[in-house]
């Protein structure tokens, strides 16, 4: 059977919107690096011993998004305890955790359940402190590990989650109890699977093996039950990221379409903005492709995601939202229903009455769209090659921050700590990517320099004695060994030798140091972290210059400072860091560092002339600073070390109106050290 001129026309315009949404949402090999560079950090932190929880990203980062809208949920699976399903038999080896808790899903809405405790360990203290004594058993109070786990002052309650914005990245921390078996009241999902073909045999065995996790939430449904702060949601998280990764391209970028069309068109249009959620679109894309999962290709791309649109119209119609795992948990309940399902359904159909075109609506697409209308021959000319073409140097660029990701800060102070997660970071080794076995290579060199770093410039003891002078050799001696031989970021070892000498009084050759520092920053060629530069990238790309030695030769990166590291003149600024945020690094932008130090060894030295033309340099680099030399997340701490360096000057309006600068920045958390210090001038 012919098809139509205009279904041709229409075949014509769903392939440019293919590419079009593919420069957004990105190419499949940059989606499958923001993967590997998103998940990677995670293996990294788990390695640590004494991690009470596992961290796993979770959300729209770890589905391989990167939208602005797009920020880092994590999910922290509790380690030492279990749950296992009533019909299950604890003991077998897989419960031989010291916590062992019971699912019941029994008189509770369908996706929830009550977690009864068998075993509890005495340490435990989170859940011990949750229990709460019924006539069938201690259970535990999701509203008490809730409130329990909002640990900082600048987070807020959000569903299940903490959250929280910190250096300008918002996220949803989500303390997780893990189920290692598949539920029962999932297995519909199994059976469908099965039946229709998707996801594969081995995707679905993989999630079966994962099981479920269980998220401390109540339903909408019982919210006024003698056992509503006992209620788990049962979480598929781990599932539901599996499945995303397990898409073709053009499923993913239909899901990537439908976040979108949500964000730019259906909350804006909606007189209820939060009513729509992200979930109920993806639960929308699982539907479709479960249904349909097979002939999924750039030419129908826009009529299966006008069918996504269509399906979520329908929902929102009856008023029922089935869940992808457990059809029988209505994700609509207590939520859309009544004036707002008929408001929301009047606005959902006036949208969909415009047809394809409600695209239009779209401001990212709006010209791409235009021009395909009016010129459908443009997508005629793409082939299947300019489809997916990528070019090198956004390829090269994408590889280089992914290794950069994975290069998360550590503090290690013990011996026995580092080995066991060198050995665990090692394990890592084996795989046939060069960008992961670049990072673990590099991941391992930043383990052993900040190891070095602790032995260098954690407090000393008062007092001495023989046999404690020649340990204290060992230790710099140990750590010096160690940053001559590891190498992180270009001259990351001499930043640590610097702020060593400077700890311990070696002034004259930490300015020797510094002076020797700046001349090869000053000298050669080279980008922050952050700032990625195309030209420098494939210039060392065409030189056949390996990841270790670009990442090591030519990018420079923050200055990381611990509470137990962190040199006198900044402890005010840790410490109330760690009182806001929770957590005790400084991260400061290397001139800034060396300035600072360099004012810091004249000033100890009396050279007040010098110390003056550092002043100066620093006051330069702060007021016209472009943006280039101190990202936007490094300016209070930058604003608050130049009004320390004025005080010690005796300028203490110059000081006044530096703390003032760095009071007023949104990414200052550590306002209460800046408020002291205002208050420490005694003028104002």
């Amino acid at each position: 059977m012919a098809t139509s001129p205009v279904d041709d026309e229409l075949s014509l315009i769903s392939k440019g919107l293919y590419r079009k949404v593919s420069d957004i949402v990105g190419p499949e090999c940059i989606v499958v690096l923001r993967r590997q560079s998103n998940d990677t950090p995670d293996a990294f932190i788990n390695c640590a011993s004494n991690n009470k929880e596992t961290r796993v990203l979770s959300g729209s980062k770890a589905e391989g998004f990167d939208f602005e809208s797009s920020d880092f949920d994590f999910m922290f699976i509790e380690r030492n305890a279990i749950v296992c399903t009533s019909d299950i038999h604890t003991t077998t080896p897989m419960y031989s955790t010291p916590t062992i808790l019971i699912m019941e899903t029994e008189n509770v809405s369908p996706g929830f359940a009550f977690i009864r405790c068998l075993r509890c360990e005495q340490n435990n203290e989170l859940l011990k402190d949750s229990l709460v004594l019924r006539t069938t058993g201690m259970y535990i109070s999701s509203r008490h590990i809730r409130e329990s786990f909002m640990s900082t002052s600048i987070s807020t309650c959000h569903g299940p989650c903490q959250t929280s914005t910190i250096l300008g990245y918002e996220g949803d921390n989500a303390f997780t109890l893990r189920c290692p078996v598949w539920p029962k009241e999932a297995i519909s999902f199994v059976n469908r699977s099965l039946r229709q073909g998707w996801p594969s045999l081995d995707t679905l065995t993989h999630i079966c093996k994962d099981g479920c996790l269980m998220v401390p939430i109540n339903s909408k449904q019982q919210q006024y039950s003698d056992m509503t702060d006992l209620q788990w949601r049962i979480s598929f998280s781990l599932a539901e990221k599996t499945l995303v990764h397990s898409m073709n391209h053009c499923q993913f970028l239909c899901y990537g379409l439908s976040k979108l069309f949500l964000n730019e068109v259906l909350k804006k249009e909606s007189p209820y903005e939060d009513l729509l959620c992200s979930y109920f679109m993806k639960t929308a894309v699982f539907w479709e492709i479960s249904d349909n999962p097979s002939d999924w290709s750039p030419l129908n791309f826009l009529f299966k995601f006008w069918n996504v649109f269509r399906l979520l119209i329908n929902w929102v119609s009856i008023g029922y939202c089935p869940n992808f795992f457990i059809p029988e948990n209505n994700m609509f309940q207590g939520k859309i229903y009544g004036e707002t399902q008929v408001t929301l359904l009047d606005t959902l159909r006036d949208i969909y009455m415009d047809g394809y075109w409600s695209l239009l609506r779209c401001p990212s697409l709006h010209d791409s769209i235009s021009k395909l209308i009016t010129q459908p021959e443009i997508a005629y000319t793409l082939s299947c090659d300019e489809l997916e073409y990528v070019p090198l140097s956004m390829i090269e660029k994408h590889k280089l921050h992914s290794m950069l990701q994975f290069n998360v800060s550590i503090n290690v102070t013990k011996t026995e700590e580092i080995i066991k997660i060198l050995i665990k970071t090692l394990l890592m080794m084996k795989t046939d990517s060069a960008e992961i076995k670049c990072a673990v290579r590099l991941r391992i060199n930043h383990v052993l320099q900040a190891y070095a770093q602790n032995l260098f410039l954690s407090p000393k003891p008062t007092y001495f004695n023989k046999s404690r002078n020649r340990m204290m050799y060992k230790d710099y001696k140990a750590a010096k060994t160690i940053l001559c031989r590891t190498q992180t970021y270009f001259c990351m070892n001499y930043f640590i030798l610097i702020q060593q000498m400077y700890m311990t009084g070696n002034y004259h050759r930490a300015i020797e140091m510094i002076h020797y520092t700046r001349h090869k920053l000053q000298s050669q060629l080279y980008m922050y972290g952050w700032t990625l530069d195309d030209d420098i990238i494939m210039t060392a790309s065409q030189q056949g210059m390996s990841y270790d030695t670009v990442v090591k030769s030519l990018i420079v990166s923050d200055i990381d400072m611990y509470e137990n590291t962190v040199i006198e003149e900044l402890k005010l600024e840790c410490l109330a860091y760690n009182q806001t945020v929770g957590g005790d690094l400084l991260s400061i932008q290397p001139l800034v560092f060396l300035n600072f130090i360099l004012f810091l060894c004249y000033t100890r030295i009396s050279e007040n002339h010098r110390r003056y033309d550092i002043l100066d340099e620093l006051h330069t680099l702060l007021h016209h600073n472009d943006g280039h030399h101190i990202r936007t997340l490094d300016k209070a701490i930058s604003w608050e070390i130049l009004g320390i360096c004025q005080q010690l000057c005796g300028d203490l309006h110059g000081a006044y109106q530096s703390y003032l600068h760095a009071l007023d920045d949104e990414y200052n958390y550590f306002k209460q050290a800046t408020v002291a210090r205002i208050n420490s001038l005694g003028i104002y």
